[in-house]
């Protein structure tokens, strides 16, 4: 085990905290590691810096920019980002800055409508104002149908959208959609809402048309399975 090497207290209290040096640089004055130094401190009962002296004192180039800082944010009401880019320093060595010398941060709420007011485009707009507007049209809903907002329609949702595929019947045969009826889509596609693949019917007829397609797939289900049996037992019996 290598031999502790001794530091002179008195030598390490001057130049750490008299001197206010970092203890990097002080080992550096010393020509020893940083745990060397903190050894002897504890060995002579050296306390370290407050948060406050240390942060205070150890870069001056920092502390100047506090006047700059304080204009930047306080009066001309620049963002935090901004005020570091404007510095070239960053966010957290700003919070330290203001945080020891008693500047508070605007709060979400003010930094809020500080944007607003800089940055008037950038509230929401409604409408056709929207930078994504496409013509109130819904991609899908959680059922897989292409939506249109019409809230004046009768069979609009309380948010105030109907399903493309009805709004398409119905301009087809100038009818509305009887009650009770419903669209069905002759190729199962949700979102195909051409009106040769629109087909208006009775609810109940519509569930039987899914009750019977559902009992369709299922038997071509099934007859996929046998091929598939089929040709495995015809691998087995010619390998290649």
């Amino acid at each position: 085990m290598p031999k502790a090497i001794k530091i002179d207290r008195d030598t390490i209290f001057q130049l750490y905290h008299n001197d206010n040096l970092k203890l990097y640089e002080v080992a550096t004055r010393l020509g020893v590691c940083k745990d060397t130094v903190r050894r002897n401190m504890k060995r002579y009962g050296i306390p370290p810096k407050s948060s406050e002296v240390y942060r205070k004192g150890q870069n001056t180039l920092t502390i100047a920019m506090l006047p700059l800082a304080k204009k930047l944010y306080c009066e001309e009401m620049l963002p935090v980002w901004e005020v570091c880019k404007r510095l070239g320093i960053a966010f957290y060595t700003l919070q330290r800055l203001f945080n020891d010398n008693s500047i508070q941060f605007r709060d979400t709420s003010e930094a809020v409508r500080l944007a607003y007011s800089r940055h008037p485009h950038m509230g929401f707009q409604k409408g056709k104002e929207h930078p994504r507007f496409n013509g109130y049209r819904a991609n899908k809903n959680t059922h897989g149908y292409t939506l249109i907002y019409q809230p004046t329609h009768p069979r609009a949702g309380v948010n105030g959208y109907v399903g493309e595929h009805i709004l398409v019947w119905e301009d087809t045969h100038k009818i509305p959609l009887p009650k009770g009826w419903t669209v069905h889509h002759l190729n199962g596609i949700k979102n195909d809402n051409r009106p040769e693949n629109l087909a208006g019917m009775p609810s109940r007829a519509h569930s039987q048309v899914l009750a019977e397609k559902a009992k369709r797939i299922k038997v071509l289900e099934n007859r996929v399975k046998e091929l598939e049996k089929s040709l495995l037992e015809a691998t087995k019996m010619n390998p290649l």
